[in-house]
């Protein structure tokens, strides 16, 4: 059995340019087995749209009715795979919900984590970067400070793209930083738009100590970004994080020589598998790889701390941290304080706790916007606990 919950929570904040961000979207997966394992996955659209995801998971679902927990795995990935060469548009939330789903549920099964489903478990512990997003920058600068008493090493900051402004911004934010072993890194979200205006702005984060600049250009314009790595290099690292779409991107990325540091987060390759495959054929490149970049529930965000605990080399913090460690608080745990940062650190679950799951989301938030689509209450019952979720299906 295999039914879906799709959350849509509003949030409210700026990345970098000043975009405003009003909403979060979470597909999640339940997988029930003939023996009644319960595996649990989520997945949030990535250049689609959630109704196209959910289109997809309906599809996938059709696909691996009556097969085992290893054959669906195996079919979803090679379909993906077939997916990848022959389309440009890939709905990549939809297969990360479900594939998750299926692990969570295999390792429960074999009692064992995720992690060592993925290829092994490296580390019990994790280390993560703390995002401050765009606000006033002595605010900023209170954000920071706040991920640093958390024990943070590796902040990273959006900017605003006018050079005015983002000249005051780091100034107000070095001045306030007490530590000096913090590693700064820049998200520009695309918006330094030109060449000539990322050389200009390189120079003012070159003033301030910034140690990495993430997706500087527009995500096609690779040969600029080269050119800006060429001048930059050591003293500021780039990553690209938007310039990816599909796995083979990193043969061009190398062979450019745009970058030091690819931004690797599920979303957006869709199957765990196949983003670790693709992050560890990157570091065999010479390129490092940072894993996460989504905000997402404790749902996500423990098979994000699995895939980042199955890699043998973690070359930097994991960048997702969960809505639950925002200052929205967002969670679907009965105990998301069991998710806290303590140190710089999360440690990873080996799989999702059922019945440590509170749905009441599905209830709370409106989606009055979803006008094509009808609710249908659906409760999946066991011998232990309740879970009541919102099942949307296509009107």
């Amino acid at each position: 059995m295999i039914d879906f919950v799709i959350l849509k929570l509003p949030t409210s904040h700026f990345i970098s340019g000043w975009r405003h961000v009003r909403e979060s979207w979470h597909l999640i997966t339940f997988v029930k087995t003939d023996d009644s394992v319960y595996g649990v996955g989520e997945g949030t659209p990535y250049g689609t749209s959630i109704f196209e995801d959910y289109s997809k998971i309906v599809k996938l679902r059709k696909m691996i009715i009556g097969y085992s927990l290893d054959e669906a795995l195996r079919a979803l990935k090679e379909y993906e795979y077939r997916i990848l060469s022959s389309t440009s548009r890939v709905t990549y939330g939809a297969f990360l919900s479900l594939e998750s789903a299926l692990l969570d549920a295999l390792a429960k099964r074999r009692k064992t984590s995720v992690a060592n489903l993925l290829g092994g478990e490296y580390r019990d512990k994790v280390p993560v970067v703390g995002t401050v997003f765009l606000k006033h920058p002595f605010i900023m600068a209170e954000d920071l400070n706040m991920w640093i008493s958390k024990g943070v090493k590796h902040i990273k900051i959006k900017i605003p793209c006018n050079l005015d402004d983002l000249e005051r911004t780091l100034r107000i934010i070095r001045d306030s930083l007490k530590e000096t072993d913090i590693i700064l890194r820049v998200d520009a979200n695309q918006c330094l738009e030109n060449y000539d205006k990322a050389i200009k702005a390189f120079k003012i984060m070159e003033r301030y100590n910034i140690n990495i600049v993430e997706q500087p250009l527009p995500k096609n314009a690779l040969k600029e970004t080269a050119k800006l790595r060429k001048i930059f290099y050591p003293t500021i690292k780039i990553m690209l994080d938007e310039s990816l779409f599909k796995p083979h991107d990193i043969e061009l990325f190398a062979e450019l020589e745009a970058t030091d540091i690819v931004n690797f987060h599920p979303s957006k390759l869709g199957c765990l598998r196949i983003t670790r495959e693709t992050a560890m054929l990157c570091q065999k490149m010479g390129i490092d790889v940072q894993i996460g970049s989504a905000l997402m529930t404790e749902v996500g965000l423990i098979h994000y701390l699995n895939l980042a605990a199955s890699m043998p080399k973690l070359d930097y913090p994991l960048e997702e941290v969960g809505l639950c460690n925002t200052s929205y608080g967002y969670g679907i745990s009965c105990d998301p304080s069991i998710f806290s940062v303590e140190k710089g650190f999360l440690k990873p679950k080996p799989y999702i706790e059922t019945k440590s799951l509170c749905l009441n989301y599905a209830n709370t938030f409106s989606i009055s916007r979803m006008a094509r689509w009808h609710v249908l209450e659906y409760k999946m019952r066991t011998a232990s606990y309740n879970i009541v979720a919102k099942v949307f299906r296509i009107a």
